[in-house]
């Protein structure tokens, strides 16, 4: 494959890493990963850096969607979920000289 997009699917799984392994195992050297997903906190953005980085991706980045925030807050009013939730695009690659 030369790309796998996907929106809101991997914070569904409860085998993340396992997930990542196997996009970057389907993925011809070159190939990119690039999904929107919901994520929560600083802490999980680092260890989703950390699990792409072990399943051999490189060129990782993880971007929060500060305009989800807006949406987010409307789902528990009052809750302040929005600081605990974001939005972000999450994009890999698999290196060309794989």
């Amino acid at each position: 494959m030369d790309v796998i997009i996907s929106n809101c699917v991997i914070n569904l799984s409860p085998q993340k890493e396992r997930v990542f392994r196997e996009a970057f195992r389907v993925l011809r050297a070159g190939g990119r990963l690039a999904v929107a997903d919901i994520v929560a906190g600083a802490s999980e953005i680092n260890q989703l850096e950390k699990m792409l980085h072990n399943a051999g991706f490189d060129r990782i980045k993880i971007a929060p969607k500060d305009a989800s925030r807006s949406f987010i807050r409307e789902w528990l009013p009052g809750k302040q979920v929005e600081e605990y939730l974001v939005s972000a695009t999450i994009e890999a690659n698999k290196a060309a000289s794989f």
